[in-house]
Order: C-alpha cells, then sequence, then structure tokens
C-alpha cells in the first residue's frame, strides 16, 4: 500500500490531500439560491470618493450607504472594515446611530498575537466600544487560514468553535443558521469563479432605486488593487488560481464561508478510520489488479478507473457535502499501480527450472532447449534446433515410465518404427525425420514441429506453445468451431486416419490436444500410442484418454475405436461442450441461425459415436464420404 506510512504533513501526501478540493470545483459548483450583493471599495471606488489605499475610508461615505440599507429593509450587512478607534466625534456618532438602524449588523474584528513569556497564541481586537455598542455586541474575526499554496481550504477556526467566533459565523446565526456546539471540521466550498453573488462598485451602491436591497444580504469589503498573487494579506489564492492566474480578495472568501454555513454546504471529511480503510482496500485492489491485464487494455482501463474515481469525487461533494480525498487515489495509488503493471509487463523472463528427473538425453545433431514444452504418458518433448538452424520437436520416450517393464516399451518403439516410413506420404501425418536407436533406458524420436500460438518465441524458447485445436478452441466464442469448418476439418482427418489405417496401424488416442496444425495443416499427432490394428474380438492394451476411448469393455487399438474418438473429436468442436456430457447439445444450436447446418453434422456424429462397434462407420473412409455429402 502507498501513502499510508507518510505524515500528515508530508510534501507527497499533503500535495495529493490538498488537489482533492481544488479539482472538485473544476467540473461546476452550486448555485446560490440567496439574494446577497457584495459592495466593493475597489479602484473604481478609490477613484470616485479621492480615497487612498491603506488609509481608513471616510465614514462619511458609510453613514450614507448604512442609512439606504436601513431605509430599504437590508435583511443583514456584514462589514469587512474594521473600525479601531474613533476619529471624529460628530462622524463617528453618526456612523454609529446608522448602525443601529441596522436589521442586523456584524462588525469585523482582528486577530492579534499575544508575545508573552509564559503564553503563546492569539486574541481578538474589538472595534470601538461606541460601534460595538451600535452593532448589539455582533462582532466575528475576520481571519482566513491559507495552505502552504496559498489556497484558502478549510473554514476558521478549525475545528469550530473556536474560542470566539469568525465574522461569517455571527453573520449566520443572525439570520438563522443552526450551526450546533460540538467540534466540527468545515471544508470551504467555492460557488465558481466569479462566485454566486452580484458584486457592486461603492458608488453604484450608492446610487441604486430605491428599496433594491430590500431583504438582501450585504456585505461591505475592499477589493484588492490587482487580481495578481503576490505578498498583499489581504489577498489569497482559490481554486481557479491555478487556472485564471487570479487572486481574490479575503471578503470574497469570508463570504463564501457565510454562505456554505448559511445553507449547510459545507464539506466534510469521513472519519480517519474510515479513510484509512477505503483507501487500502482501493491500493490494494488496484494494486493486485492492474498486473493482471493484457498490455492493450491496461491504459484504457486506467484511463477509466482514474475517471470513475474523478466521478465520484465530485459526486460525493456535490450531492452529499462529502470530501473524500479522491486524488491520492486517482493521483497516488492508480498511477503506482500502473508503473508496477507495466514493470511486470516487461520484465525479463526468469531462468526455467527444470522439472523432470529423468536423466538428459544424449542427441547428436540437435540441440535442446529447456524445460520440455510437453509431457504425455511415457515421455517429454522437447524444442531442438538442428545444426543448420532448423526447429524441430524431440520426443524422448522413458523406460522408467513404463515402471521398467520392457514389454511396453518395446511395443512404443516398434510402433514408431512402422509410422516413420509412412509419415511423410501423407499431409495429415506428423513427419518423424529420424528415430534414435533404442537403449536401455530410452530411445527418442524427431517430428516436424507445431506452429507456434505466439509469434517472436525464437527470442525466448521457453514461451514456446504448440497451435492445437485445445488453444484454437480457447479463442473461439462458445469454444465452438462453426459448422461448415468443423467439416473442412473433419475431411481432412478423416483422409489422413483413413491413409494410417491402410498402412495397418492405429492411433488410439485422438483427441483436440493431439491434433496439431503444421503450416497451417491439422496433423494427427502425439504418435506414441500408434500400433498395428487388432482384430475385432482380441483382447487389447487399455491405454488412450477417458472421454474419447469407446465404451467398455472395447478398447482402443481398432478401426472402429479410432472412428468412435474422431466422431467424439467433431462433437467437442461443434457443440463446445466436454466429451462426457456426449450425447448433449446446447439447445441454441436446435434453436438459433445453425440447426439447418448443424442438424446434419450431429447425425454423422452420433454414427460415428455409436456405442456398438458394427452400429459406426465401417472405415474412416465411409465417414469421410458421409462429410462430404454436408
Amino acid at each position: 500500500m502507498v501513502f499510508f506510512s507518510l505524515p500528515e504533513n508530508h510534501p507527497i501526501l499533503n500535495g495529493l490531500v490538498q488537489r482533492g478540493p481544488i479539482n472538485l470545483f473544476r467540473f461546476g459548483a452550486r448555485p446560490v439560491t440567496n439574494a446577497v450583493t457584495l459592495v466593493l471599495m475597489d479602484n473604481a471606488a478609490f477613484g470616485q470618493f479621492h480615497q487612498v489605499r491603506g488609509q481608513p475610508w471616510d465614514r462619511a461615505l458609510h453613514t450614507q450607504l448604512l442609512n439606504k440599507l436601513a431605509d430599504d429593509g437590508c435583511a443583514l450587512v456584514a462589514m469587512d472594515s474594521f473600525f479601531r478607534a474613533t476619529n471624529n466625534l460628530e462622524t463617528d456618532t453618526a456612523l454609529a446611530a446608522t448602525m443601529q438602524r441596522q436589521h442586523n449588523l456584524v462588525l469585523m474584528a482582528e486577530q492579534a498575537s499575544v508575545t508573552h513569556p509564559g503564553l503563546a497564541g492569539a486574541q481578538p481586537t474589538l472595534p470601538a466600544e461606541i460601534f460595538l455598542h451600535a452593532a448589539k455586541t455582533n462582532w466575528g474575526v475576520a481571519w482566513l487560514n491559507p495552505d502552504l499554496d496559498g489556497v484558502v481550504r478549510r473554514h476558521w477556526p478549525f475545528p469550530s468553535p473556536g474560542p470566539y467566533p469568525s465574522m461569517p459565523q455571527t453573520a449566520a446565526r443572525l439570520v438563522g443558521a443552526k450551526l450546533g456546539d460540538g467540534p466540527t471540521e468545515r471544508w470551504l466550498r467555492y460557488y465558481g469563479q466569479d462566485g454566486g453573488w452580484t458584486r457592486m462598485s461603492y458608488q453604484y451602491a450608492l446610487a441604486q432605486p430605491k428599496n433594491y436591497f430590500h431583504d438582501q444580504i450585504v456585505f461591505i469589503g475592499t477589493g484588492p488593487e490587482t487580481l495578481l498573487p503576490n505578498g498583499d494579506p489581504d489577498k489569497f489564492s482559490t481554486p481557479y488560481t491555478r487556472w485564471t492566474g487570479e487572486a481574490s480578495g479575503g471578503v470574497e472568501i469570508l463570504l463564501a464561508e457565510f454562505l456554505n454555513l448559511l445553507n449547510g454546504d459545507s464539506l466534510q471529511r469521513p472519519p480517519a478510520w474510515l479513510e484509512f480503510a477505503l483507501l487500502a482496500v482501493t491500493g490494494t485492489i488496484l494494486g493486485g489488479s492492474l498486473w493482471r491485464l493484457r498490455l492493450r487494455f491496461l491504459f484504457p482501463i486506467a484511463a477509466g478507473i482514474f475517471l470513475i474515481v474523478a466521478l465520484a469525487g465530485v459526486c460525493l461533494s456535490y450531492y452529499h457535502n462529502v470530501w473524500f480525498p479522491w486524488f491520492i487515489v486517482a493521483g497516488g495509488q492508480l498511477p503506482c499501480a500502473l508503473a508496477w503493471a507495466l514493470m511486470i509487463q516487461f520484465r525479463p523472463a526468469p531462468a526455467p527450472v527444470p522439472m523432470w528427473s529423468e536423466p538428459l538425453p544424449a542427441t547428436p545433431g540437435y540441440e535442446l532447449f529447456h524445460p520440455p514444452f510437453a509431457e504425455g504418458a511415457y515421455g517429454k518433448v522437447w524444442l531442438a534446433k538442428t545444426k543448420s538452424g532448423q526447429w524441430r520437436a524431440l520426443k524422448v520416450v522413458y523406460l522408467a515410465k513404463f515402471e521398467n517393464n520392457p514389454d511396453p516399451y518395446e511395443r512404443e518403439y516398434a510402433g514408431i518404427q512402422k509410422y516413420q516410413p509412412v509419415s511423410d506420404r501423407h499431409p495429415g501425418l506428423l513427419r518423424v525425420e529420424f528415430l534414435s536407436e533404442k537403449k536401455a533406458d530410452y530411445f527418442y524420436y524427431v517430428m516436424e514441429l507445431a506452429d507456434p500460438v505466439t509469434q517472436d518465441w525464437e527470442k525466448q524458447p521457453a514461451t514456446y506453445k504448440p497451435r492445437d485445436l485445445v488453444s484454437e478452441r480457447a479463442q473461439l466464442r462458445g469454444r465452438r468451431l462453426p459448422v461448415k469448418d468443423c467439416v473442412r476439418l473433419g475431411l481432412t482427418l478423416c483422409e489422413a486416419l483413413e491413409f494410417l489405417h491402410q498402412q495397418g496401424l492405429t492411433h488410439r488416442d485422438i483427441k483436440p490436444q493431439n491434433i496439431i496444425f503444421v503450416n497451417g495443416q491439422p496433423k494427427l499427432a502425439d504418435l506414441g500410442l500408434i500400433t498395428g490394428i487388432r482384430p475385432l474380438g482380441h483382447e487389447g492394451t487399455l491405454v488412450g484418454t477417458p472421454g474419447f476411448m469407446p465404451p467398455s469393455p472395447e478398447r482402443p487399438g481398432t478401426v472402429a475405436a479410432d472412428i468412435y474418438a474422431l466422431g467424439m473429436v467433431l462433437y467437442v468442436l461443434c457443440t463446445g461442450r466436454a466429451a462426457a456430457l456426449f450425447p448433449e447439445v446446447a439447445t441454441t444450436l436446435v434453436s438459433a441461425e445453425e440447426p439447418p447446418e448443424f442438424l446434419p453434422l450431429n447425425s454423422v456424429i452420433l454414427k460415428a459415436c455409436a456405442p456398438l462397434p458394427g452400429e459406426r462407420f465401417a472405415s474412416a473412409a465411409a465417414m469421410r464420404a458421409a462429410l462430404a455429402e454436408l
């Protein structure tokens, strides 16, 4: 898992956590339904009224504006302008009188640090008594606590309530918000790049018609001289600064906090234990699943996961006021899981570990590549390369596999001896190009190599897998070969089997694994059980593969048994079912668009796989003729 051992103030973790709320507001913001106006002492107002930045605003102008707001019946006035001391008795008295006329008025207090050897902290500095009394002691500290990147993300105090109220808290309570007394961590919701309120320069507020501000909420504050992020103490970055390059005045963020409290829009994070559990689950799922995907699916699925996580984070915040640090998943865990998956995809193949105990055969003229790519009942099959650089398959048959019984070992060698001379006389038979001498404990023979399942295997021979009917079925929908392809395959195999029978030989182990492709041509392979045809009624050895062997007590080694096995191969290929389910057929095969083609083929299969040998086709040629009629 990533990021869980990092401390809260770690720069990587902190950056991922902070990116979450920044990106949330990029996808839209809730509308503000309250009637709110922000009156700004901006550059235009400073010029209009000949005021000087850094100097107190003319209080007579405040008196004029507050009288208009009182006459209009304004619901709430919040003044982000500090009246620290009295200046002129007449002007201050007039201002205090008009403050008393307001229905609800909140004045700004400042926060000052405490400097004392035994103390540490801060305390509020309140407005002058005359103004505090006029405001009915409704005051709140106008303070914002930006993160290291200058963006304000949290309500102040954090958690609330603090030792003294903020100006947004006092204003929200005055208009009926229920904030509760328990400690609450609130995260700021922004209302779009332009806010959800009406901005108005100070001089235009004075010029509005009568009753314009009726039942409105009015915040009054100073607009910054420029919107460029710099060291101005009353200018702050927002989630939109990253895209627009513009900062925001402090009064606008205070107004957003107020609307959060009034409308219940503040964001809240889940408990730490729940976040940890969710992140543990997502990290485990991502880390344990992406590396299993194929490379061509990896990036599209990772992109889809990023979008899903981002959308989930946006929906949680928009509809449920829950802020989950989703960027830890999308921007941290997901890239790490993706990088891990790529490392797995491109890591070098480990050196194969030999898995056999038999002695390595001496094969003059052939270089063997380990490990064996196939293993049968009586031996193993290696990749081999000739001195001229041609690839072959080399099978070693061990006496030990016959429990050191020399009789079946001798019959196995004799069967290959009979087969080798005819193996290159029909394209449907696997050609044997060399048979070694029979040694006391093993012999081997060399065959042509089947087509590979994957390309470029020569660079890593250990990855070679032969293309057979099993690998072909794995790529087919429903593991079914189309009826026409089954018929074509059956025609080719019947012809090869008929030729084998004409030579007095029987295969004894026809099944999908033993039908391979060489240069695209299907061939009967796995020659270990090939032997002379056993007349019907003569007892034979019980060898072969269950499911493809005829019903007991009949045994393989006859023409009828080979025909039964080939019919079962066609059943498996055209139905997609296991041999053990014969003669069941899926209802889709007899109710979909294929019945006109499937039913005649099914008749051929049923005859080839009849329980009694006498009810089957008399020869592979007869079976081929029946297939040809289809």
